[in-house]
């Protein structure tokens, strides 16, 4: 890092590991996506390998819900966060509605969530690029990545895409596709995460 973690950067990232960790054995109940009433296909840039938003998407598990998305805070923090809260609590939705996302994962026990990490734009140290769900049969995955022209080609954006398949993972090295292909990285701790911190040159 080029300045050290500020007190509220250390508890943000901590509690997004320990809330990942909680999701293990639970259920996502439901997701939803806010939405213009044109975008019927779920997408607000067509593509043709995952759903490609503006804004934060909310999941409802365990009776709690949380918005997932590209939410900011302190001065090196970029990526993706979940937070206790809707969507409404945290982005200007406009004009936008929530609709419920029919995903095969909904009523499903999760076995495993990961955060994917990446190394910043602006500075040497890490930020969440994917945070995925898997449960026995299904998989999702959100991403901190931009859509044009129906192509991924920008990381670290205020975008999110959302993506459901393992062959539109590896297509696009997103994930456990992108671990020492693609700059992505697993650590299990907040530890962890700060002692490769001093290795980024």
């Amino acid at each position: 890092m080029t300045e050290p973690w500020t007190t509220e950067e250390i508890n943000e990232y901590d509690k997004l590991f320990k809330t990942c960790q909680t999701f293990v054995g639970q259920i996502i109940e439901q997701i939803t996506f806010y939405l213009d009433q044109e975008d019927s296909d779920f997408s607000e840039q067509p593509n043709e390998y995952g759903k490609s938003l503006f804004n934060a998407i909310e999941l409802r598990i365990s009776e709690q819900t949380y918005c997932l998305g590209n939410l900011f805070f302190g001065k090196n923090y970029n990526g993706l966060n979940i937070l206790v809260g809707k969507t409404t609590d945290f982005e200007n939705i406009e004009q936008k509605q929530p609709i419920v996302y029919p995903s095969e994962i909904v009523g499903q026990q999760l076995t495993k969530t990961v955060i994917y990490w990446t190394k910043s734009l602006w500075g040497n140290y890490f930020v969440p690029q994917e945070i995925e769900f898997r449960t026995q049969t299904n998989i999702l995955v959100c991403s901190a990545i931009e859509v044009n022209g129906g192509e991924v080609n920008t990381p670290l954006t205020d975008e999110l895409l959302v993506v459901e398949n393992d062959l539109n993972l590896k297509k696009f090295q997103l994930g456990e596709y992108g671990v020492g292909t693609n700059d992505r990285y697993i650590f299990n701790s907040l530890n962890e995460l700060i002692q490769n911190e001093k290795n980024i040159s």
